[in-house]
């Protein structure tokens, strides 16, 4: 026992033993590593280290109906409960009002996407979408626009989604379309993912993990390709407007929800 205890003492001389430690758990998509996230699991307004509110009438030439509120004087229009963001927007006898955040950080190139509900009814406008952090090349829409997933069901038809760019080259009524499906279903009561994958050479729309449509980058640019500098995302739910459908807006019923149960970024590292 002695000699066998001694080999042992000797044996063990070269051995480290370290105390054990949590691992951080690394989130891929594509071969891309999450970096930002917002997973609504709290209750309450949304993450003011994440988001930020953009108030004020809505629109800025669509046409749109909403007043933006920052919860502070209208509330409940942004909330986070049972585990989702809940974009609401109510006609409360003096207008509509509604709610639009901006992420306080931006990013070039990545992974985008969020999983959510989306409000699929007349006279609403649910949007999730990017916009540049500086206009460097000019004012829109010189400076680009990603839009990541739009709906319109009075412009655009019932249970569909879609995806485009915008820039000098390609903008307002002839955007450059990177995708758009219609669903079988009422898209308010089934959760849909859609993103997209944003590098130097194209920009792919996804919907629930499918890629449904690509824009190059042909070399020409920032007139067809403005998509080389950061940009933050939106989420919004406006009401009538150009595209909402302001003739159709009374079938609401005087309120529409827009739900989002995640927003992730991933990008290379």
């Amino acid at each position: 026992m002695l000699l066998l205890f001694g080999v042992a003492a000797i044996m063990c001389t070269s051995c480290i033993f370290l105390p054990p430690k949590d691992v951080e758990e690394v989130i891929e998509k594509d071969g891309m590593t999450l970096v930002w996230q917002d997973d609504f699991d709290y209750t309450g307004v949304p993450n003011t280290q994440k988001w930020k509110y953009q108030t004020g009438a809505g629109g800025w030439g669509n046409n749109e109906l909403q007043f933006y509120t920052d919860n502070t004087s209208v509330a409940d229009t942004a909330k986070v409960e049972n585990g989702y963001l809940r974009i609401k927007a109510y006609d409360d006898g003096s207008g509509w009002k509604s709610a639009r955040l901006n992420s306080k950080q931006s990013w070039k190139y990545g992974y985008i996407e969020a999983r959510m509900k989306i409000t699929d009814r007349y006279g609403a406008w649910p949007a999730f979408w990017m916009m540049p952090q500086n206009s460097e090349y000019g004012t829109w829409p010189a400076s680009g626009e990603i839009d990541i997933m739009e709906n319109a069901p009075s412009t655009q038809g019932n249970h569909r989604i879609f995806s485009s760019l915008h820039a000098q080259g390609h903008y307002s009524a002839n955007p450059a379309s990177i995708g758009n499906k219609t669903f079988t279903s009422d898209l308010s009561s089934e959760w849909h993912t859609v993103g997209v994958r944003w590098t130097e050479e194209k920009i792919t729309a996804y919907y629930d993990d499918v890629a449904v449509g690509e824009y190059i980058n042909n070399g020409s640019g920032y007139e067809d390709w403005p998509y080389d500098k950061e940009f933050y995302i939106i989420l919004n739910l406006a009401i009538g407007g150009n595209l909402g459908g302001t003739s159709d807006v009374y079938k609401l019923d005087n309120q529409a929800e827009f739900l989002i149960d995640y927003v992730h970024v991933y990008q290379e590292k």
